[in-house]
């Protein structure tokens, strides 16, 4: 929810220039939040006085962003010859999770170590974002993959760190999305005898496991 601040000698003022701004009829379609109060100044009240200061957004109903992004969602598998089913949605204050349900496209969806899933994920999101004016995070899923993914990286950071203590030289892994790179750090983040760090460029750049007295 992007919410913009205002600025009036009252309350009222600054949530005229909120419904303006927004090109909403009314202020029951923004949620706002008094930030500063006006208050007089001076001897008696007069003298200067203190603007009102109020940040205010579009008010979104839950329902009309799960349903945006249900329909989204279908409607881009759809035009890539990936037809599917909504299997499950839960809604929370700053996410919003989807599960599609497992069918022969399943793979396609993933794609190769999830990478589909997630350039449909950060577009779906890009598009309902824009059609809702919603900041809501959205976490596509299908087949709990995410879950199998954490699970198989938690594994091999593990392995890898121990091929790290056992051999002595560092280890750099495959390119990994941020959510994944930090899933690592925290997996061995624990472990004293290695180091973690983040090497590289881009969006999928890559942890480099080194012995803690070889950084």
């Amino acid at each position: 929810m992007r919410y913009m601040e205002f600025e009036g000698k009252t309350a009222q003022d600054a949530i005229e220039k909120a419904v303006e701004k927004f090109g909403v009829s009314d202020s029951s379609k923004l949620r706002i939040d008094v930030i500063e109060q006006s208050k007089g100044g001076g001897i008696f009240g007069f003298g200067l006085s203190k603007m009102t200061k109020i940040k205010a957004a579009l008010a979104i109903d839950d329902i009309e962003i799960a349903a945006d992004a249900k329909r989204i969602l279908l409607e881009v598998l759809s035009k890539m010859g990936l037809e599917s089913d909504i299997k499950k949605m839960d809604e929370s204050e700053s996410k919003l999770y989807i599960e599609l349900a497992g069918n022969e496209n399943s793979g396609l969806i993933i794609g190769k170590k999830g990478k589909t899933l997630e350039a449909l994920q950060f577009l779906i999101s890009l598009m309902v974002g824009n059609a809702t004016k919603s900041e809501k995070k959205i976490i596509l899923d299908i087949e709990d993959y995410r879950d199998k993914r954490e699970q198989a990286l938690r594994t091999l950071s593990k392995e890898m760190a121990s091929k790290v203590i056992r051999t002595g030289k560092p280890w750099v892994l495959e390119p990994m999305n941020p959510f994944e790179r930090r899933l690592v750090h925290l997996s061995l983040q624990d472990d004293k005898r290695v180091v973690t760090r983040s090497e590289g460029q881009g969006i999928y750049r890559k942890v480099k496991i080194s012995p803690a007295n070889n950084r």
